[in-house]
């Protein structure tokens, strides 16, 4: 008897460790650890973002169409600064544009308001 505990205890111990690693593994919520973003342009028909995600890497998204006044990023978890590139098909031209985003706060969301840039 007292083996099947000591395996049953076992069995349970590596369960709680996989889950453990698995939540690290996650994606950020709630405003705890990086925010998505939305980005306002004018300029721009293709925005490009690039930062630090919540795991603390450097990443960028690809080229993404900017067509609407917001272009919403969902998926995408970013703190710090933000390097937002636009391009403008037409001119063929780039222009940068920055955003701070804060590593926690009440809501998912933060504005990166460009408009005037990109």
């Amino acid at each position: 008897m007292l083996r099947f505990k000591n395996i049953t205890l076992a069995a349970a111990g590596l369960g709680l460790a996989a889950a453990g690693l698995l939540a690290g593994a996650g994606t950020a919520t709630a405003g705890g650890n990086g925010q998505q973003v939305t980005v306002s342009t004018r300029w721009s028909d293709q925005i490009r973002i690039c930062g630090r995600n919540q795991a603390d890497e450097q990443s960028c998204t690809g080229w993404i169409a900017s067509p609407n006044p917001w272009t919403p990023l969902p998926g995408w978890w970013w703190k710090g600064e933000l390097v937002i590139q636009g391009y403008q098909q037409d001119t063929g031209e780039y222009r940068l544009g920055y955003c701070d985003v804060p590593t926690s706060q009440s809501d998912n969301w933060t504005k990166c308001n460009l408009y005037g840039t990109l």
